[in-house]
């Protein structure tokens, strides 16, 4: 229990640092962006680092499995059938998942199968995952500044406090 709430916690966090170091560091000028915009940046570079290291980490654990297996097989062959790449894709990359599956569905229409599907299956989840949590990030970021909006009071000498 405590794990999956830890796996849960963690994507939040990761953002909320990822958002402070952007400012901190004014990078991408996000100082001068507004509230959800920064928000929603903070979130897309999240992704990006979360699916990086996901992949990394991944061809990692492919290495460890061909020097214990007495199987030979792919990469491609081992994401999608022996670890945790379609599960995590159908929860938290919807959007990418079903790109992928629309784009996979037609080729196998067409009856075509084109070399480097792995590297088609990384860009779709690189630029749709992206987008989506960019805008995913962007929504939460609203609703955080409306929330944040209603609890000013509205009262000039209140903000003179700073």
């Amino acid at each position: 229990m405590l794990f999956t709430l830890a796996s849960f916690l963690l994507p939040p966090l990761l953002v909320f640092g990822v958002y402070h170091l952007m400012t901190w560091f004014n990078v991408f000028r996000i100082n001068e962006r507004v509230y959800w915009r920064r928000v929603a940046l903070a979130s897309a570079v999240s992704h990006l680092l979360l699916v990086t290291g996901y992949i990394v980490f991944s061809y990692f654990d492919f290495q460890a499995h061909l020097r214990l297996g007495a199987v030979e097989i792919s990469f491609g062959a081992y994401l999608f059938n022996q670890s945790e790449f379609v599960q995590l894709m159908k929860f938290f990359d919807t959007l990418a998942s079903l790109v992928i599956q629309v784009v996979f569905s037609i080729l196998n229409r067409a009856g075509t199968n084109p070399p480097g599907q792995v590297i088609v299956i990384f860009a779709i989840t690189y630029l749709v995952g992206t987008v989506q949590w960019f805008w995913i990030g962007g929504a939460i970021g609203a609703l955080l500044d409306k929330f944040w909006a209603g609890l000013k009071t509205g009262d000039e000498e209140d903000e003179e406090w700073f």
